[in-house]
């Protein structure tokens, strides 16, 4: 139970990186590409989960806003996508 909150945190780590560089707040290029590179490495590891492979693209997303420094439409589907693995994680 515990290694699940511990990825869920990492994943908000992760949105939070991308978050800041939405709102051009802050760009930290490593934070968005050690990030991406959680978010692939555990859609590699639990490659049966569809719910990984989600995150898998939204890994490659990260790193794509790290290296060209763009944002779009696809931040507010990782919001939304974050906010259901929350709510589903604390609701048990």
């Amino acid at each position: 139970m515990v290694i699940i909150w511990v990825m869920m945190i990492m994943d908000l780590l992760a949105f939070a990186a991308v978050s800041l560089a939405q709102f051009h707040i802050l760009f930290a290029t490593y934070f968005l590409i050690m990030g991406g590179g959680y978010l692939i490495i555990k859609a590699a590891i639990f490659h049966n989960s569809v719910m990984s492979w989600i995150d898998g693209v939204f890994g490659i997303y990260l790193i794509i806003v790290a290296i060209f420094h763009v944002t779009s439409f696809v931040y507010y589907l990782m919001l939304v996508w974050m906010l259901y693995k929350l709510i589903f994680t604390w609701a048990g």
